[in-house]
C-alpha cells in the first residue's frame, strides 16, 4: 500500500509540473518596450523647435524657431563592436529656406538600454524594459555628473499638434523647481514611432523678483514622419 500511495504522489508532483510548464510556455513573450525606440535605417523625423535663451551677462532675451529633421541614414559597426545608425541632423529656418546639414549623431539599441551619441556626449535615452519604477542614470556612460532618469504615464495617450499616439511612455529627465533656479526636462516616446515630444528647462530666476535672469527653455514638437 506504502509503495501504490508514493507512486502516486510521485505521479501528481510529475503532472504538476508538467502542468506548469506547460502553462509558462503559453505566455507570451515579456514586452520589453523596445517599440518605443523602432528607429531603422530610412527613418525620419521632423520637428518643431521653438527655443528662448535668457543671457544675464547681455540682460537678454532671444527666441528662435526652426525645423529639426533627424534622418537615419545607415548602420554602422561601433568602436565596441555594437551595430548602431547614423543620424543625419538637417535644419530649417523658415519655410523660404532649404535644409542644412548641421550635424551628424548616432544611436545604439541594445538589450539593456537606448543611447545617442549627441555632440559627442553618450546619452542613455531608455532602459529596458520600460516598467514602472525603473530608474536609470542617463550620463552612466559619459563624464558628466549623474541624472537619474525614470519612467511615468507607461502606455498613456498623448496628443501633440497633428498626431494622436495611443500608446506612448514619458521620460523623466530633472522636475525641481525653488526660488531661484528650475528645471523641468522631459521626453515622450510612442511605440513605432519614437520621440513625439520634448521639453527641456534648465533657468535661474531673479530670488526676490522670480523673473528668469539665465538659462535655456525649449521644446521639440513632431510635425512629420516616415521611411525614405
Amino acid at each position: 500500500m506504502k509503495s501504490v500511495r508514493s507512486c502516486f504522489l510521485i505521479f501528481v508532483i510529475l503532472l504538476a509540473g508538467f502542468s506548469a510548464c506547460k502553462k509558462d510556455s503559453d505566455l507570451p513573450p515579456e514586452d520589453m518596450g523596445y517599440s518605443f525606440f523602432p528607429y531603422a535605417p530610412g527613418s525620419y523625423m521632423i520637428y518643431n523647435v521653438d527655443s528662448t535663451y535668457y543671457d544675464d551677462f547681455l540682460d537678454s532675451v532671444k527666441s528662435t524657431s526652426f525645423q529639426l529633421k533627424e534622418y537615419y541614414e545607415s548602420y554602422f559597426i561601433d568602436a565596441q563592436g555594437r551595430p548602431c545608425i547614423r543620424i543625419e541632423r538637417w535644419m530649417k529656418m523658415n519655410d523660404t529656406t532649404g535644409w542644412f546639414l548641421r550635424d551628424v549623431w548616432y544611436s545604439c539599441l541594445t538589450d539593456a538600454y537606448a543611447e545617442r551619441l549627441e555632440e559627442n556626449v553618450r546619452i542613455t535615452r531608455m532602459a529596458f524594459p520600460v516598467r514602472n519604477g525603473t530608474k536609470w542614470d542617463g550620463n552612466g556612460f559619459n563624464e558628466v555628473a549623474a541624472q537619474l532618469f525614470e519612467y511615468d504615464e507607461i502606455d498613456e495617450p498623448f496628443v501633440t499638434g497633428l498626431f494622436s499616439f495611443d500608446s506612448t511612455v514619458t521620460v523623466i529627465q530633472e522636475i525641481s523647481s525653488n526660488l531661484i533656479e528650475e528645471n523641468n526636462q522631459y521626453e515622450i516616446y510612442a511605440r513605432h514611432v519614437g520621440l513625439v515630444y520634448k521639453r527641456y528647462k534648465d533657468v535661474e530666476k531673479d530670488f526676490v523678483s522670480g523673473n528668469i535672469v539665465s538659462g535655456v527653455d525649449y521644446t521639440w514638437e513632431l510635425t512629420e514622419y516616415g521611411h525614405n
